[in-house]
């Protein structure tokens, strides 16, 4: 979704560039320009408006600072899972499945500032590193 608003946002830009080029090239700047600013400006609305990313679903699970704590080393991934409340993003996948050094990184959104995210390493099984930015 996010990626959708950035296309929304940079095709509204486009729309006042040209209304701004266009302007100046027939010597109309106010009128066109101003109708390019406008309707670049209902386009950005629209598409903030619009967005909803709804945290904290069972497809988008995020995680607090709290329940970061809560979790150790040790733990399996469905005992974490069990603790956020939703599955994780698999960033990195090492090894075969159901040998000692199959290691797998998750990756969950985190509630606090703007880009804040918690990453889980699990070897056979078990959590072995976490690492957390920006919970709160």
């Amino acid at each position: 979704m996010v990626i959708l608003i950035g296309r929304v946002c940079f095709v509204a830009f486009l729309i006042f560039a040209v209304c701004l080029v266009v302007a100046f090239i027939r010597k109309k700047p106010k009128r066109i320009f101003g109708i390019g600013l406008c309707v670049s400006f209902i386009i950005f609305a629209i598409s903030f408006a619009t967005y909803n990313p709804s945290p904290g679903t069972d497809n988008n699970p995020t995680i607090t600072k709290a329940e970061y704590d809560k979790i150790e080393n040790g733990m399996t991934y469905e005992e974490v899972v069990g603790i956020i409340g939703g599955k994780g993003e698999a960033l990195s996948e090492v090894g075969e499945k159901g040998t000692a050094f199959y290691t797998v990184v998750y990756m969950f959104n985190g509630e606090g500032m703007l880009g804040a995210n918690a990453n889980f390493t699990f070897q056979n099984g078990k959590l072995m590193m976490k690492a957390q930015a920006g919970l709160e």
